[in-house]
């Protein structure tokens, strides 16, 4: 089923209140970024649709997560389902990743993943060095896991609201970077795209913030419908 495009616009307005609150801490702390992956999480799972009883939801909370060592769940997992985690570490072929929200199979590893990131300002200074890092992202997923799913969601302002700063943020050319990096429909195809990405632009200077429509192949509201389709098509006689 789509996005719960609702519950986003209810989700975006609290992470306006924190960022506004206490900016600095807002981007160096968890609490900000955090209440996006919540979102994600159970639009994940709502998207899963019928199959709801093959899936084990674990908490953030029921995550160990100890200081330079991978993340794990600290409750008993239950090997006849996928468990749908967040900040769980994958190795990848290079680096270990603490991946945002991943499905896993306890014998067959990651299904779909997803990485999500925003920025609040400076984005001119430092989109292609972020850009570069989830293009490296996926290729070391991608090497280690060649069918897995992976997706990444992107929130950018159409202008910062911290106060005191002003900036132009040109939403077209990052939508144009984007899009170049997505659409690996087949696993033998090459490892730099994602299967899937959501670009959420969000004017946040209106309240509630407002969405800015995406391209069709961006859009957060198919975004995790078009993951399921995909793991599915990969995984005829193990379908979500």
């Amino acid at each position: 089923m789509p996005a719960d495009m609702r519950q986003l616009i209810n989700c975006l307005s609290e992470m306006k209140k924190i960022y506004l609150n206490n900016p600095t801490e807002a981007v160096r702390g968890s609490s900000f970024i955090y209440k996006l992956h919540e979102y994600c999480v159970m639009q994940l799972y709502s998207a899963i649709d019928n199959a709801k009883d093959k899936v084990q939801m674990i908490r953030l909370k029921d995550m160990a997560q100890p200081s330079g060592k991978p993340h794990y769940p600290r409750t008993l997992i239950e090997p006849n389902k996928y468990q749908l985690l967040q900040e769980v570490t994958l190795f990848g072929s290079h680096k270990n990743k603490d991946e945002d929200i991943a499905l896993i199979h306890y014998a067959n590893g990651p299904q779909i993943a997803i990485g999500i990131r925003s920025q609040m300002s400076s984005v001119g200074k430092n989109i292609e060095n972020y850009y570069e890092g989830i293009i490296g992202e996926c290729i070391s997923l991608h090497d280690r896991f060649p069918m897995a799913t992976l997706g990444y969601v992107y929130l950018l302002p159409k202008n910062p609201i911290k106060p005191g700063l002003a900036e132009e943020i040109d939403l077209v050319r990052a939508e144009t970077l984007f899009k170049k990096i997505i659409g690996r429909l087949d696993w033998h195809s090459p490892n730099d795209k994602y299967e899937h990405f959501a670009f959420l632009k969000v004017d946040f200077k209106q309240d509630p913030p407002a969405i800015i429509p995406s391209d069709p192949a961006l859009s957060i509201e198919t975004f995790f419908d078009r993951l399921i389709a995909t793991h599915n098509d990969r995984n005829l006689y193990n379908q979500l």
